[in-house]
């Protein structure tokens, strides 16, 4: 995929920046997972070796670290959109990866304000440690950072993009809508797999317990849901297949209904600040996650809808046309010269598939 990059120096530049920007976003959230751990060994006060309040104390610990681990691989999963968003040249997916940062300082903001500004007692352990707020000021502000300069740098990519696009598909409107779409789905799809995810994640490793009859439905039953809907998804659209993604899109809306559930569950004031309460300091992050859960899932829907509208237009065949000229450029080692002998052919060709 690497080889694929386009070579253009703006390219490289906004490569380079995403890269540059994991790794010091990955460094910093290591370095906050170490003192979160290293807080809350150091600390030796008798109030927090009562047996109750040092259960509440270790759950808090566990559930920032995990959420430190996500946001990890929240930068791991931005590097693969990044590098495939430019092998393909997909000006949404380079969009994309911008709205990522912005959630990404959604959390940032949002762990923030759970830790200074309205902290738990759990929490306050670390209100005198200066070296994670520093830290935590440091990330959000990189963010913003990262945030302009990728704004800046995906709107020089995308008049390059959208060039190449043009070129591929020709000059058909109805075409490039469908394609528009197409695209739209599949760069949801694909955030979907990351905030679906880290929602299971979260319940799994946070919230449920062995001996919860919801924790055995979660594995057992919400897991698999996800991954046949979000893989029937794929199949529907790259084949296709008008039926499955009506099937699909039923699913999804199902799936609003158990997040409404799980607000109502979560938000619940018999529980919210008494004992026990099992949200306690992931109920922010919990209904972040929730919220951009299932504003994707409504977007995603609409988008699905749109493709069913598109199928049979002629868009399959014209990517699939697009495919087999790039492999036989590759096979045949087709030079610029011969390109320009044969693009009247392939105007043709292409002009077959779509509609007029």
């Amino acid at each position: 995929m690497l080889s694929a990059l386009p070579k253009a120096n703006v390219t490289r530049v906004y490569a380079a920046s995403v890269l540059l920007l994991a790794f010091v976003f990955i460094m910093a959230e290591s370095y906050i997972l170490y003192l979160t751990k290293n807080g809350y060994r150091m600390t030796s006060s008798n109030q927090w070796q009562i047996q109750g309040v040092q259960e509440a104390v270790t759950s808090s610990i566990t559930t920032y670290m995990v959420y430190n681990v996500l946001f990890i691989l929240a930068q791991v999963y931005i590097i693969f959109l990044c590098v495939e968003a430019l092998a393909h040249q997909n000006t949404i997916q380079i969009i994309a990866v911008v709205v990522f940062y912005f959630v990404c300082q959604v959390y940032t903001a949002t762990r923030y304000i759970s830790f200074y500004v309205l902290p738990s007692i759990s929490a306050r352990i670390f209100t005198r440690d200066s070296n994670m707020q520093m830290m935590q000021i440091g990330v959000m502000t990189m963010y913003a950072i990262a945030l302009v300069s990728l704004v800046v740098l995906s709107y020089k990519l995308k008049k390059d993009v959208g060039w190449s696009v043009f070129k591929r598909l020709g000059a058909d409107i109805s075409l490039h809508r469908a394609y528009m779409w197409r695209q739209c789905l599949v760069i949801l799809l694909k955030i979907d797999i990351y905030f679906i995810g880290s929602y299971l994640v979260q319940m799994t490793a946070l919230i449920l317990k062995d001996d919860d009859i919801e924790t055995w439905l979660q594995i057992t039953v919400c897991i698999p849901f996800c991954i046949v809907v979000i893989v029937g998804a794929f199949y529907a659209l790259f084949g296709e297949h008008r039926h499955l993604m009506v099937f699909v899109c039923a699913c999804m809306v199902v799936s609003l209904g158990y997040f409404v559930f799980k607000i109502v569950r979560v938000c619940n004031p018999d529980i919210v600040n008494r004992p026990g309460d099992p949200y306690a300091d992931s109920r922010p992050f919990l209904m972040i996650t929730i919220a951009a859960c299932m504003l994707l899932i409504i977007l995603t829907i609409v988008a699905s809808v749109k493709c069913v509208q598109n199928f049979d237009s002629g868009l399959k065949e014209a990517i699939a046309y697009e495919k087999m000229r790039i492999r036989h450029q590759k096979m045949y080692a087709v030079d610029a010269h011969d390109e320009a002998e044969t693009a009247g052919s392939a105007k043709i060709a292409r002009e077959r598939f779509a509609l007029d």
